[in-house]
């Protein structure tokens, strides 16, 4: 056995390829990854909006619920007003000036929360806030 260049029909022997056939194995396989990437990203988006749409359903149906569980604590507290011997328009006046109150409340609270959303590091942080600069 001598040592000289190895048979063509060797599999171990890699092709010669030209630049072109290179380059356009590098397209292809690169073209390929790009559609499997889209594909994926496709998968996804359809799924995040089938879980989003899901996520809604839900929050309706709790929201549903919470107004349905509402309204009968009113009916039993209405009930047990008028056991006590309170008359309808008593009763009914004084449920509704409690959900008058926790409305207000509810708004009351809602505004300070919104308030706080000022997102003031970020803007100090990226330079944007202006009540900062003012007072130099």
């Amino acid at each position: 056995m001598h040592a000289g260049p190895q048979d063509a029909a060797d599999p171990a022997t890699p092709e010669s390829l030209s630049l072109i056939d290179a380059a356009a194995g590098v397209f292809a396989t690169s073209r390929q990854h790009l559609a499997q990437l889209l594909t994926l990203l496709t998968l996804e988006a359809r799924y995040a909006g089938l879980m989003l749409g899901m996520t809604l359903a839900l929050a309706l149906i709790g929201a549903l619920a919470a107004f349905s569980v509402w309204g009968l604590l009113l009916a039993a507290a209405l009930t047990g007003l008028l056991a006590l011997g309170w008359s309808w328009s008593l009763a009914l006046g004084s449920l509704a000036l409690a959900n008058v109150m926790l409305a207000l409340i509810s708004l009351w609270l809602m505004r300070r929360a919104l308030t706080r959303i000022g997102l003031e590091s970020t803007r100090r942080a990226l330079g944007l806030d202006l009540r900062n600069d003012d007072a130099d």
